[in-house]
């Protein structure tokens, strides 16, 4: 496994102890750091926060010591696995010390081999807890972006790139595009993958509380939990979405914790070290938030050294079969319905369909059919069995023809050709291949179409 980014902290009173543990760690590549007192370990992992915690039992004589920090510790961060040791060791202590949330117990003198393949082991658990609260959501299980449009491909490079550092990142696009599904490529994808994501939605913090809730509280507080977001997405990344959103003097703070990669607990003189990446996430347009005075400028340019904008879902024509596929395969094993198919007719509607709630109104329309009809194995959907609201809106984006019947049904014909093709144009803003995929004719025989139609539009 790889030791980047991991943290031990051995406590003992005994200062050659900590330092025999120390160098067995050390040996192995991993980062320690050591504290002689229950008190100068807690007042470590606020600092600069740990993955794994190794402590005695008996320590400065109070007999439960290392059962007072492991509840502490798990009252503050209950990811944070913890091997007990002790000289002293009795099955009463090893009881006890599982019953607080201990990973394992080690007697003095202990086995190195032993040791270090209990820390490995806690590792891992630790690991896969922080996978499993990542994967709770079924939808972002994946953490991948779904679409081979040249906007998807773009992005993905970018990203890739951008993951092998910690450069501050700021998506931008409109609601529903996928801006977190974007960032938790970048944290997957990135060496801080085994570490937390941790979402910060902006709109929803409460202005009174929202200090608190980002960078923690007092532990004098009757509020049980301590951490703010940002320890709790240390060594990770934090996601601030809809960044626009954050109070102005809250915007103010967080420029001075990215210069210093620090900040005070809030209502105390506790410093807290950082290693946190920031990735932002907006729906506006900046420069006019900027311009406006809802956005800080400084902060802006400090977010934005690598700016990604994501296209709506319209103008990903070709990412929609792949995003429906995706979709369909997770909807029907968390709703236990059969996957169903899609007529080539109904395709072409979604595909052309304007989506103004973008991917996730997509997400929200590949659900509703399965619960409408996912009991039926092998169901074809068809343009009838589409949600009331794709029907109505696509309705409105019909072509407007007169109804002449006194027309020659030639002319007629060219009227709906003429009106057809001119909607089909604009909708792909101009792109005869995508036009002419779309409308299931060759390129040479549409160009001929055009021509004989008079259609004028813009070849982008």
């Amino acid at each position: 496994m790889s030791y980047q980014n991991t943290s031990i902290l051995v406590v003992d009173d005994e200062a050659d102890i900590c330092e025999m543990v120390s160098e067995i760690l050390m040996d192995k590549g991993y980062k320690v750091k050591t504290a002689l007192s229950k008190e100068s370990a807690i007042k470590i992992i606020e600092e600069i926060g740990i993955t794994l915690l190794i402590t005695d039992i008996w320590m400065n004589e109070n007999e439960n010591a290392g059962i007072e920090l492991l509840e502490w510790c798990k009252k503050h961060n209950s990811l944070i696995p913890v091997l007990i040791m002790s000289g002293h060791g009795t099955i009463e202590s090893a009881v006890t010390a599982a019953k607080n949330g201990a990973y394992d117990f080690v007697e003095k003198p202990f086995n190195s081999s032993r040791l270090l393949l209990l820390v490995e082991k806690a590792l891992n658990e630790r690991q896969l807890k922080l996978k499993l609260l990542d994967s709770q959501n079924e939808w972002v299980k994946s953490n991948h972006l779904i679409g081979k449009s040249s906007s998807i491909k773009s992005i993905k490079n970018i990203l890739s790139k951008v993951s092998k550092n910690n450069s501050r990142v700021l998506i931008t696009g409109s609601s529903g595009v996928g801006k977190e599904t974007c960032a938790r490529f970048l944290h997957m994808n990135s060496s801080r993958s085994n570490h937390p994501f941790v979402v910060a939605s902006c709109a929803s913090l409460s202005l009174q509380m929202v200090d608190q809730l980002l960078f923690g509280w007092s532990e004098n507080s009757k509020n049980d939990h301590e951490s703010g977001l940002f320890e709790q997405a240390n060594y990770g990344t934090l996601f601030f979405h809809e960044i626009c959103d954050l109070p102005l003097e809250t915007q103010g703070r967080l420029v001075h914790v990215i210069q210093d990669q620090s900040f005070y607990k809030y209502g105390t003189n506790k410093k807290i070290n950082l290693d946190v990446r920031i990735v932002s996430a907006s729906s506006y347009d900046l420069k006019k938030s900027v311009d406006s005075g809802i956005l800080r400028e400084d902060l802006f340019y400090r977010l934005s050294v690598v700016p990604i904008s994501i296209s709506p879902l319209n103008q990903r024509y070709d990412d929609i079969p792949l995003l429906i596929e995706h979709f369909m395969l997770i909807a029907s094993k968390l709703l236990n319905k059969f996957p169903l198919k899609l007529s080539n007719d109904t395709m072409a509607l979604l595909q052309s369909y304007e989506w103004p709630g973008n991917v996730r109104q997509l997400k929200n329309v590949i659900e509703w059919l399965l619960i409408m009809y996912g009991n039926k194995e092998n169901f074809v959907i068809k343009n009838q069995d589409l949600p009331p609201e794709i029907l109505r809106d696509g309705n409105k984006n019909k072509t407007n023809v007169k109804s002449d019947f006194n027309l020659p049904l030639k002319d007629a014909r060219k009227i709906f050709e003429k009106n057809y093709l001119e909607n089909q144009l604009s909708r792909f803003k101009g792109n005869i291949a995508r036009t002419s995929s779309f409308v299931g004719m060759d390129r040479s025989a549409l160009h001929r179409k055009i021509k004989e139609l008079n259609i004028n539009f813009n070849n982008k």
